[in-house]
């Protein structure tokens, strides 16, 4: 378990200073005891010094006791006395009775009384082996006495060990009281210390988790409020990392976002790392896989999963189609990149959708085959009837005039394939602009209604307009009177019987021109394809009846590029309905 910080700044300080105290009491008393003993040796220097000129002063006996003279200046000055001769003998002690003093060891040997007969004053501090108590001795040269050498006073350290203990504990109360003060400013100091760095910590939580406004505190202008500062000059900086870092996320996510290729990125096990939704779009799915989700899947491909253990083998660049055959049918071109950079085995796996381009291009060939079929029946009728006439048919008086007429009318198809042809290039083009003039629908109608009155009266139809009230639009006018006629064309074209009705009609947005047949009707499997170019439903009929297949993509296109719509209604044996619908304009 980790203590807080407070608590361990606590503990060190409180360990620091009561160490130092402790050590500095010790020392404190141990210069006190040297100080008190110093003291006391000089006091029983000067007192020995006193007793020696008394003695020295006092009538010198040759039988003097040496006893009594220790015991009558023990009792004056409260010390023990010892006169040791010149031998080391002791003549008398203040503690020692007189009828022992033959049984006392010799005292030469002992430290002060060594010096004191060398003619050093000198002392010592031991336990004495006469009375078992320790002494301070003192040992004082004493020649100038006669019969003795050496004067040595001792003091019982029971004394100076009081005095010791007494200064002692005032050092220890002093401590004490210092440590306990200190301990309180220690609390503050580490609490105070804590709170800072447990804000600084605070502070970088924060700015860990995306805070933009988290500032640490950078007073007082100490180490921990330079880091404070430090923090938030790097709090600073990240954010503008950061802010860079997404604006290069957010600039690439828009990139993604719009590509129409499928692009994914791939870890070595081939699990989605990112995709963008056009991969989704291209493969036929709802939504992007999800990070972590199996490209296989995903994308029930075989050919895919060839093409990533290929380019690992590889490690360059690898291309190849895909087909899909799930729902609507699509071909993709894939391509494969490893990257070289990342860990082995990720790859960038781009999907192009080829699907368009396709139809496009077989659009494309449709149409060169269908405009070589067209041109080639009446080209070849135009050729054999020619080289006809060439071989004699101009002697021949009764067929060339017929021979003439089918050049005439395969001249008069090629010339209608070309128009056709033509008008609808020019509406394909990208600059195609159309003249934007006001007039009156219904009548653009009845113009061309009337062009064609003596066509269907001839094939024994009915064609009629039903009347109404004017309708203004602002649009190009001969495209739609194209369109019209056009629709009028096809119409009398396939009914054989019966009648053509037309009738137009709008509101305050749009205009609207129906044209209803009884003819032969149109098949559900054709409705959508008859708009394309040169497609039939009766390809034999419809070259009998002198159609290049080109008429209602011609009006799709024009009505398109008027911003409107045509729809077909129709059901075989009964006729057909073509409907057409563009905006009005702004009609004052």
């Amino acid at each position: 378990m980790t203590l807080p910080l407070r608590t361990r700044l606590f503990f060190a300080y409180s360990v620091l200073v009561a160490i130092a105290l402790a050590a500095a009491t010790l020392f404190a008393g141990r210069e006190d005891r040297q100080w008190l003993l110093g003291r006391e040796i000089d006091t029983l220097v000067r007192v020995g010094h006193h007793v020696a000129f008394d003695l020295s002063r006092a009538e010198a006996k040759a039988d003097r006791d040496w006893t009594q003279v220790a015991e009558d200046a023990a009792r004056t000055l409260g010390y023990r006395v010892t006169l040791i001769d010149a031998d080391g003998r002791v003549l008398g002690d203040s503690e020692v009775p007189r009828e022992q003093l033959r049984h006392l060891e010799n005292h030469a040997s002992r430290p002060e009384v060594r010096d004191a007969l060398a003619g050093r004053p000198s002392h010592d501090v031991r336990r004495s082996a006469t009375t078992g108590r320790e002494f301070l001795y003192v040992a004082l040269p004493a020649r100038e006495i006669s019969g003795l050498a050496v004067l040595r006073l001792a003091a019982p350290l029971e004394e100076i060990r009081k005095r010791t203990a007494s200064l002692l504990s005032l050092w220890l109360g002093g401590a004490a009281c210092t440590l306990a003060v200190a301990l309180l400013l220690f609390f503050w100091m580490a609490g105070r210390h804590a709170a800072r760095v447990g804000g600084l910590a605070r502070v970088a939580a924060r700015i860990g988790a995306g805070d933009a406004a988290a500032r640490a505190p950078e007073t007082p202008p100490d180490e921990v409020g330079r880091l404070g500062a430090a923090m938030n000059e790097m709090s600073r900086e990240l954010r503008a990392r950061l802010a860079a870092l997404e604006r290069e996320r957010d600039e690439r996510e828009q990139i993604l976002v719009h590509m129409t290729d499928g692009v994914a990125l791939l870890d070595a096990s081939d699990r989605v790392l990112h995709a963008n939704h056009a991969l989704a779009t291209v493969l036929g799915a709802a939504f992007p896989p999800h990070a972590g989700t199996s490209i296989h899947e995903f994308a029930r491909l075989p050919e895919l999963k060839d093409l990533l253990l290929d380019v690992r083998q590889k490690r360059q660049t690898v291309e190849g189609d895909l087909q899909l055959w799930a729902g609507p049918q699509r071909l993709l071109r894939a391509t494969v990149t490893c990257l070289r950079d990342e860990a082995a085995g990720a790859v960038i796996l781009v999907l192009h959708d080829l699907t368009e381009e396709e139809r496009l291009n077989r659009v494309r060939r449709d149409f060169v085959a269908n405009v070589s079929h067209e041109l080639r029946t009446p080209l070849t009728s135009i050729r054999g009837y020619a080289e006809t006439l060439l071989d004699g048919g101009l002697d021949d008086t009764k067929h060339r005039e017929e021979f003439v007429r089918v050049i005439r009318d395969a001249a008069v198809r090629l010339e209608s394939v070309t128009t056709d042809l033509l008008s609808l290039s020019d509406l394909e083009r990208p600059e195609v602009r159309f003249a934007k003039d006001r007039f009156n629908l219904r009548e653009a109608v009845e113009h061309q209604v009337a062009a064609f009155r003596d066509s269907a009266a001839r094939a024994g139809l009915v064609l009629e307009l039903e009347p109404g009230a004017p309708i203004p639009v602002i649009a190009d006018r001969p495209r739609m009177e194209q369109v019209i006629a056009n629709l009028l064309d096809n119409a009398l074209k396939y009914t054989d019987r019966g009648r053509v009705d037309v009738s137009c009609g709008g509101d305050d947005a749009r205009a609207w021109c129906v044209v209803r047949d009884t003819g032969t009707g149109i098949a559900e499997e054709h409705r959508s394809r008859i708009f394309e170019r040169f497609y039939r439903v009766d390809k034999a009929r419809s070259r009998d009846r002198g159609g290049t297949g080109l008429g209602l993509a011609i009006v799709k296109h024009i009505v398109e590029l008027h911003g409107g719509k045509v729809s077909v209604e129709s059901e075989p044996g009964v006729g057909s309905l073509f409907r057409i619908e563009i905006p009005r304009g702004e009609i004052p």
